[in-house]
């Protein structure tokens, strides 16, 4: 898998569905200071696929936090270098 471009978050970083309620939801993440928008299709016969990239984004977000979680408690265990 290759990227374009790369973003790393500072301590302001959140994110959070924007427009809900709306016409226009998105799942926006500010990174401060940059931001990411992921839209929906405008046509609704395309969403269920839009569903499973977001499911996606999900589950490999959740799966980052837990790698990041464990490997913190490995580092934190670890008394360094003597």
């Amino acid at each position: 898998m290759a990227f374009n471009a790369m973003w790393k978050p500072r301590p302001q970083a959140v994110a959070g569905m924007q427009g809900n309620g709306s016409a226009n939801p998105a799942l926006v993440i500010y990174l401060d200071p940059d931001s990411l928008a992921i839209l929906p299709p405008s046509d609704p016969a395309a969403w269920p696929e839009f569903i499973r990239l977001l499911r996606q984004i999900r589950d490999s977000a959740d799966e980052l936090a837990v790698f990041l979680g464990r490997h913190k408690a490995v580092r934190d265990d670890d008394p360094g270098p003597e």
